[in-house]
């Protein structure tokens, strides 16, 4: 008998697969060249790309019985996936927006087959831990829960067809190239748990984070992005001296953010954050070696490095990334 959890995986991606669909069959012959904010990808590049690699993935692992936590630990520790996801992008251009369109139809088949097929024996393996970053960790059966990526494409899509937006690449120093793919992670990591939320879970009290709900969580992650802007900017010598004091009153800052937000849409607290990513980004394309040293400030007049402040970037996102995970349709699936 199929796993339980596999069944209701299966039948959250089909949900989600349906609504990308959708979304790509509005298209028209202009929107597949429009630009995908706030990357290098158009539209088609991001429809390659949501195909995936057509295989087993997560569950075709798990019943293939190979997982170890010793084994999950190393590659996560090691994964960095961007460049697979590039070489794929790179190889389907050749293909026609009809192709595309067929081959994402047909994209989870072997997915959902191999979930299907998991049963009680698959049990345990289904219980590994999965670090994701500092202070987050979900476990293998996260991996039958794939919806998220389709939910959070299709607003990549919307997105692209609300803003206008020229795909453009940064080129980084070395030393701030080396810490991307960390910071890159996080970021990628906390859309994997905002995408991951069940959609009645977003105004419930949160358990990491006692006084706000997991959309007070996004909350603040939104508008945070803008001071972590800002700060990257005052070592740069760009930031004004009354930026730096507002942004330094941390509990009024979070306190006042945050309401301001309450009734926000989730699809506009993500715009605020990819948009506040993307000037993360092209602050960091600015920096040059000198810049790494530089004071940044932080509240109670505490000054680190910048390079230690992009350190505790990666983890500030990871920490609060993972106190969404509670709220995930696979574990209220378990809770009722």
């Amino acid at each position: 008998m199929t796993l339980p959890t596999a069944l209701a995986a299966v039948v959250d991606l089909q949900h989600a697969h349906r609504d990308l669909l959708r979304v790509v069959d509005s298209l028209t012959p202009e929107d597949w060249a429009r630009g995908v904010p706030y990357g290098e990808w158009t539209v088609k590049d991001l429809v390659a790309h949501a195909i995936g690699d057509m295989s087993p993935s997560g569950p075709g692992l798990i019943g293939a019985g190979v997982l170890s936590p010793q084994f999950i630990a190393e590659t996560s520790a090691a994964f960095d996936v961007r460049a697979l996801n590039q070489s794929t992008v790179d190889e389907r251009r050749r293909y026609t927006p009809a192709d595309l369109r067929q081959l994402l139809f047909e994209a989870h088949d072997a997915r959902i087959e191999a979930s299907l097929r998991l049963d009680e024996s698959d049990a345990p393996a289904l219980a590994f831990p999965v670090p994701m970053g500092e202070d987050y960790e979900i476990k293998v059966e996260d991996w039958l829960w794939h919806g998220y990526h389709d939910r959070l494409h299709a607003e990549d899509i919307r997105r692209s067809l609300r803003m206008d937006w020229t795909p453009r690449s940064l080129t980084f120093i070395p030393e701030i190239d080396a810490k991307m793919p960390f910071l890159i992670r996080s970021q990628e990591g906390l859309l994997r748990a905002v995408y991951s939320v069940a959609d009645d879970a977003w105004d419930d009290a949160s358990e990491g984070c006692p006084g706000w709900t997991y959309r007070g969580i996004l909350a603040h992650l939104s508008s945070n992005e803008m001071r972590r802007h800002v700060r990257l900017q005052s070592a740069l010598g760009e930031a004004h001296d009354e930026q730096l004091a507002r942004i330094n009153d941390v509990d009024a800052w979070n306190e006042t953010a945050v309401a301001e937000r309450n009734a926000w849409p989730i699809p506009r607290l993500v715009d605020e954050l990819a948009d506040g990513w993307n000037g993360i980004r092209e602050a960091l394309s600015r920096f040059q070696p000198q810049h790494l040293d530089t004071p940044v400030i932080l509240g109670n007049d505490v000054t680190i490095p910048t390079r230690e402040f992009l350190d505790r970037m990666s983890g500030h996102t990871s920490r609060h990334a993972g106190q969404l995970v509670p709220a995930s349709r696979r574990a209220r699936l378990k809770v009722g």
